[in-house]
């Protein structure tokens, strides 16, 4: 059985993704893939990876949790998400990167050694990452005083990640990208077919389009009958550009001594980050 860890990130879908195959649960039962609810695990698996700490859980740790989070004994996948497996918020940033911890990814993978870990994890732009997470931070717990620009690569992190976990597949995408790829994203997490039919694809993209363009797309889809996600994402692109909720779409980046260059420098890392991301072994990458 494939066990498939959904890291988050913090600061990109918060907890979207796992609502929005929640609602397919019953569908995807069928095609033996499981969608337990968060409450099931998320508290379970902080104790016993704690406890472990990358040592190999015996048989009856293994069979815990899966009595947890298998809802059928011949489920092929079970889809996990919790934006806290790897750290908290207050540690997802350290002098020397982004998640300096990414390879506590191991620590999930050693609780069902005898099944298939993979993961997933949406990035984002660190130009409005820092601010986001800072935004989520109490004066109990800051950002470090001292913070390389430079050092801030997802590219490490995935990389890390793959290091701890050979030959485990890895799925990544761009928070920037979600409202276009949702669906094919939805899919991708459950491991079915690209034209299997899932509620809940334009979960995303109703967070940031006007009630009254969301409900002109769906009926422009429907009576054009489009299939293929080009010509769904042309359509898409389209109507946000007429009613997207322009506060959702327009991000006004503030962080302590940046300035428009910080921003722009910043960008142009991450693009830079994110073709050498596509290009890693091990890493799926969905994009528009």
């Amino acid at each position: 059985m494939q066990i498939v860890f959904h890291l988050g990130a913090h600061g990109t879908d918060d907890g979207l993704l796992i609502r929005s195959l929640l609602q397919n649960r019953a569908r995807l039962a069928g095609e033996g893939v499981s969608v337990p609810g968060p409450m099931r695990y998320r508290e379970l698996f902080s104790d016993i990876s704690t406890r472990l700490r990358g040592d190999t859980a015996d048989p009856e740790t293994e069979a815990l949790i899966l009595e947890a989070i298998r809802s059928r004994a011949d489920d092929e996948r079970v889809i996990l998400s919790n934006e806290n497996f790897l750290c908290r918020p207050c540690m997802t940033v350290g002098s020397d990167g982004l998640y300096p911890k990414a390879d506590k990814s191991a620590w999930l993978a050693a609780c069902l050694p005898q099944h298939t870990a993979g993961f997933a994890i949406g990035i984002r732009n660190p130009a409005s990452y820092l601010p986001e997470i800072a935004r989520r931070l109490s004066e109990d717990e800051p950002l470090p005083d001292e913070i390389l620009l430079d050092s801030l690569l997802w590219s490490d992190v995935i990389a890390d990640i793959g290091t701890a976990n050979p030959g485990a597949e890895i799925l990544v995408w761009c928070h920037e990208d979600t409202p276009f790829i949702w669906s094919e994203l939805m899919r991708e997490v459950a491991g079915v077919d690209p034209y299997f039919e899932l509620d809940g694809e334009f979960d995303m993209l109703e967070t940031i389009i006007t009630e009254d363009g969301m409900s002109q797309l769906e009926d422009f889809l429907a009576s054009r009958s489009l299939t293929d996600q080009i010509s769904r994402r042309r359509a898409v692109s389209a109507f946000l550009e007429d009613h997207a909720i322009e506060e959702k779409v327009v991000e006004d980046i503030e962080f302590p001594g940046w300035t428009n260059e910080t921003v722009d420098m910043l960008t142009e890392i991450y693009d830079e980050d994110v073709a050498q991301i596509a290009a890693l072994p091990q890493v799926t990458f969905v994009s528009p």
